[in-house]
């Protein structure tokens, strides 16, 4: 009987980046959350230039701005991700992703980042399931008869 966030059909892009389930290991997880914050960065800028635009007055720079309004949901989708990324982390760890709340403390925060992205996660399985092969593991894997 498979236990509940096991990943037995295997991790997929989707099921990484939109769920909240399961494991990810803690170089998928450094990855995925570079890519995804350079994604909101990018949505944030635009969306502020639009912003000023819309205070400033200037009603050409804001309609030049306008199309790139979509990237607020971009933005959105960015921060759930953010969250699915560490919860699987959180779960890695062998933590629920509550846990992701002592970031909220202002030093506390510090703690959490070094937990969650330099502390390896559980070797065996855990309450959220087994333990994730990872993209450095397939990597390891494929070049092991060199």
């Amino acid at each position: 009987m498979a236990q509940a966030g096991s990943n037995d059909e295997g991790m997929t892009l989707g099921r990484m980046l939109f769920s909240p389930k399961g494991r990810i290991p803690r170089f998928d997880a450094l990855f995925a959350s570079v890519c995804t914050w350079a994604m909101a960065a990018a949505a944030a800028c635009v969306w502020a230039g639009w912003v000023f635009a819309y205070y400033r007055g200037d009603r050409a720079s804001m309609l030049q701005i306008l199309p790139w309004i979509p990237l607020l949901g971009l933005g959105l989708g960015a921060g759930w991700i953010a969250f699915c990324i560490l919860a699987k982390r959180c779960h890695d760890r062998d933590h629920s992703a509550w846990f992701l709340l002592v970031g909220l403390l202002p030093v506390a925060n510090l703690w959490l980042l070094v937990d969650l992205f330099c502390l390896r996660g559980s070797r065996a399985v855990n309450r959220f399931g087994p333990e994730p092969g990872g993209m450095a593991s397939q990597w390891r894997e494929a070049n092991e008869d060199r």
